[in-house]
């Protein structure tokens, strides 16, 4: 109090929030731009230390080729022996036109059944007029060639005159003949029937053959016993599928009557693969099956999973930006796998923005992202925030009445010590104890006369991400950072899922204390003492938009990273750090106010997880 000095807490990192001192400096699995991949340092230099990514050796940056037309189809010529289509061409003018012949080797899972395919192909050949038929179990080439041409079947059906499709109950069940609607629901479960149903012609209608009623099943079984049981139209497959309200979607894009966005067709297509489990070869044959629906398509790497496939494509194409709105979903439930874009907010993928970019795709499931806003969060213990608020006439004469009680307290002592040895100074008595009385005034008012100092309302303040685990009262909470009650503090309208708000007298959106909902103060309570990998409940304080949230997470978060936008707010994932991979994971996804971007710095490289594996997950 002698000497004027600041009480407050000082500003720190610039007026920012604490910064995140992380960058990921190693490869990446998958470089957007070859240039960064580890193949391009092994063919500059030649060192033999660099591992060439697992794939066949070949640059990142290299691109299946379309087929014109098959490699090899059967002519009715030829009696079923397939033969190369350019041989054909050399003896015809033109392509040959060709029927496509879809099964499923679930109801054709032996040799001698799947020859039965080439009378049912002949039949329909002969019928349409053409003067060849495709068929997998025989013109897919030689082992050499058969994988690489699996993955193009897309670019053989897009060609073909018409699609027929061949239902059987195989020779050796022991039960009678199933419906051919039940047939035909067991022949749509598999994953690649999907793009032979929408990139067949639109204009043609599709041919179901099925053993005629009352046949047996002998292994010496004719093609005369096939006949033609139904004709169906594309759209009409919809009723058959059990997603017949997302696949009638994209049905009715490829038929040109109702067009979808980029991101539209890829998050359908993405949800309707991963409803047909069956006829999976490598893991990351769902994103192979959809790569034959979009027009750039990756090398097939054996070794890729299931996402690294996925995320391979996604940046191939023009996706727009489908990783990167990915990031921000929050999922429904902690195990959500990443293929199920199901937003916890309720938003769908196009009405999120991003704001930072992917560069890479890491080893274990990961992306490499940069230029991302992000913060620290500070677990240890509150501290002091820097505070700056209006300046006023009655806060200047509360500053000089608090600052000048010691100086009047002193020298209302010394005149009363100079007049006690003074005969006659009654004046210099009185005036000494005037100056005692408003001294003591001044203290006693100090607690007063503090408040009206550092009260008020604030023009700025430190940036601080708070967090600790469980709930506190936010009146408890204001105390622990601004030494008392002053309801600058307030709970986050629409922050969490947990969060809570309603509409005051004046008719103003405000928010709430989330322990008013009986669900969420049994979660809080459930979450107290609850062992490692089950959901806690954590807190966080942001001082820089005053706002306080309550979230539900398996592990504390101990950094906050801006991805995108959306209804007006940044989405904000909140993520924990494992040191051993050196990778950021996904505990939850707030909602933050966008002036707090502005106090935030923006990161280099980060390398970020979907979610942990293994026990603590």
């Amino acid at each position: 109090m002698f000497v004027p000095t600041k009480v407050s807490a000082q500003v720190s990192n610039s007026g920012l929030y604490d910064g995140l001192l992380y960058r990921y400096w190693g490869y990446p699995y998958h470089a957007r731009n070859s240039k960064e991949d580890k193949e391009a340092a092994f063919r500059l230099t030649g060192n033999p230390d660099i591992p060439v990514k697992h794939g066949a050796g070949q640059p990142s940056g290299l691109f299946s080729k379309r087929l014109i037309e098959p490699i090899y189809l059967c002519f009715l010529t030829d009696h079923g022996t397939p033969s190369k289509t350019v041989t054909w061409k050399e003896k015809h003018q033109g392509t040959p036109e060709y029927i496509f012949v879809s099964y499923t080797s679930e109801q054709f899972p032996t040799s001698k059944e799947q020859l039965l395919l080439h009378g049912i192909g002949e039949h329909a050949a002969r019928a349409a007029g053409v003067p060849a038929y495709w068929v997998g179990c025989s013109c897919l080439g030689e082992d050499d060639e058969l994988e690489e041409n699996v993955f193009r079947i897309s670019d053989i059906i897009r060609g073909a005159h018409s699609l027929v499709i061949a239902v059987s109950q195989p020779y050796n069940t022991t039960y009678g003949n199933p419906a051919v609607d039940t047939l035909l629901g067991q022949w749509g479960k598999r994953v690649w029937t999907l793009p032979e149903i929408l990139l067949s012609p639109s204009d043609r209608s599709i041919l179901v053959y099925s053993r005629e009623e009352g046949t047996a099943h002998p292994i010496e079984l004719q093609e005369t016993n096939f006949a033609v049981c139904r004709e169906l139209h594309k759209r009409n497959f919809a009723d058959i599928w059990e997603d017949a309200p997302i696949s009638r979607e994209l049905l009715d894009h490829f038929e040109g009557t109702l067009i979808l966005t980029q991101l539209e067709l890829q998050i359908i297509a993405l949800s309707c693969f991963y409803n047909r489990q069956k006829g999976y070869y490598l893991p990351g044959d769902m994103a192979y099956a959809l790569m034959g629906l979009l027009r750039r398509r990756p090398t097939v790497v054996r070794c890729d999973s299931a996402f690294q496939a996925f995320a391979r494509l996604s940046l191939a194409n023009d996706s727009n930006l489908l990783l990167e709105r990915l990031l921000c979903v929050l999922p429904k439930s902690h195990d959500q796998d990443w293929y199920c874009m199901e937003d916890q907010w309720g938003v769908s993928l196009w009405d999120i923005y991003p704001t930072t970019q992917i560069c890479g795709i890491g080893e274990s499931d990961t992306i490499i992202l940069d230029g991302a806003f992000a913060a620290s969060i500070r677990w240890q213990s509150f501290a002091p925030v820097a505070t700056l608020v209006n300046d006023s006439w009655r806060r200047f004469f509360a500053r000089l009445a608090f600052r000048s009680t010691s100086y009047i307290l002193i020298i209302g002592a010394l005149i009363l010590a100079t007049s006690s040895q003074v005969v006659g100074l009654s004046f210099l008595t009185f005036v000494g104890t005037i100056f005692l009385i408003v001294s003591l005034t001044q203290i006693l008012l100090a607690p007063y006369i503090i408040r009206i100092l550092y009260s008020g309302k604030l023009r700025d303040t430190q940036p601080w991400f708070f967090g600790f685990e469980g709930y506190m009262p936010i009146s408890t909470i204001e105390r622990h950072i601004f030494g008392a009650d002053m309801h600058r503090l307030r709970w986050s309208t629409a922050g969490s899922p947990l969060s809570v708000h309603c509409a005051n007298e004046y008719g103003e959106c405000v928010g709430q204390d989330p322990t008013v909902v009986p669900q969420t103060a049994e979660r809080v309570r459930r979450a107290v003492g609850a062992p490692m990998g089950e959901e806690k409940i954590f807190t966080l304080v942001d001082t820089h938009t005053l706002s306080v949230t309550m979230f539900a997470a398996k592990r504390p978060p101990v950094a906050v990273v801006l991805c995108g936008n959306e209804g007006g707010m940044q989405r904000a994932m909140l993520c924990s750090y494992d040191w051993s991979s050196q990778t950021l994971y996904r505990e939850s996804v707030l909602r933050m106010e966008t002036p707090a971007r502005d106090k935030m710095s923006r990161v280099g490289k980060l390398r970020f997880g979907f979610r942990r594996h293994g026990k603590y997950s």
